[in-house]
């Protein structure tokens, strides 16, 4: 049997070749009501375009399709998206790649693609086990600090957030009174 793999995929566009493409804001209302239906969400007549649109990117990742994640898939891999605009979460951009690239940019003297390869499989190699052990830790040690930024802001969040459908009449009839008998 073969192995099978997941894969850590960061969201550069060349990698993620989209196979539906999904709405845009630039296209008429009708093509985003189109889009809607289609994927069975519900929306208001009285929606706007803004609207619709917000509606759009708020499920549109349950509707991506990649070109890459099919491949994949059809030899029993999986592909893992990192969030954008997270380079914390992307060990091999940490250190190790970084090095490489240096290294070759200094080292590059002929700029033909053939020796480009060879310094880059030179440089490749002495990122040992050990090496790419340590960072995948740090990154590891970057992820749970943000999770646990997360749940202190979430914690924080829910003493703050003011719930417009409670109906706290007594309140306000209190402040009426009061309002009435200093006015006197």
């Amino acid at each position: 049997m073969e192995t099978k793999s997941v894969i850590v995929v960061d969201n550069a566009s060349y990698k993620n070749v989209q196979l539906n493409r999904h709405t845009t804001s630039n296209v008429r209302k009708g093509e985003m009501i189109f889009w809607l239906d289609k994927h069975g969400i519900r929306y208001s007549s009285d929606m706007k375009k803004a609207e619709l649109y917000d509606l759009i990117k708020m499920h549109k990742p349950q509707y991506e399709t990649f070109a890459i994640d099919c491949l994949l898939a059809e030899y029993g891999h999986t592909v893992i998206r990192l969030p954008p605009y997270h380079p914390d979460f992307k060990p091999i951009e940490k250190k190790n790649w970084g090095i490489v690239k240096t290294r070759i940019a200094a080292n590059n003297v002929t700029f033909k693609l053939r020796d480009i390869q060879q310094l880059a499989e030179q440089n490749f190699a002495t990122v040992t086990m050990e090496k790419w052990t340590a960072v995948c830790i740090h990154v590891k040690a970057v992820e749970e600090e943000y999770m646990s930024r997360e749940l202190k802001m979430d914690s924080i969040m829910e003493r703050i957030i003011i719930n417009a459908d409670d109906d706290d009449d007594d309140d306000d009839d209190d402040d009426d009174d009061t309002s009435e008998s200093t006015v006197s």
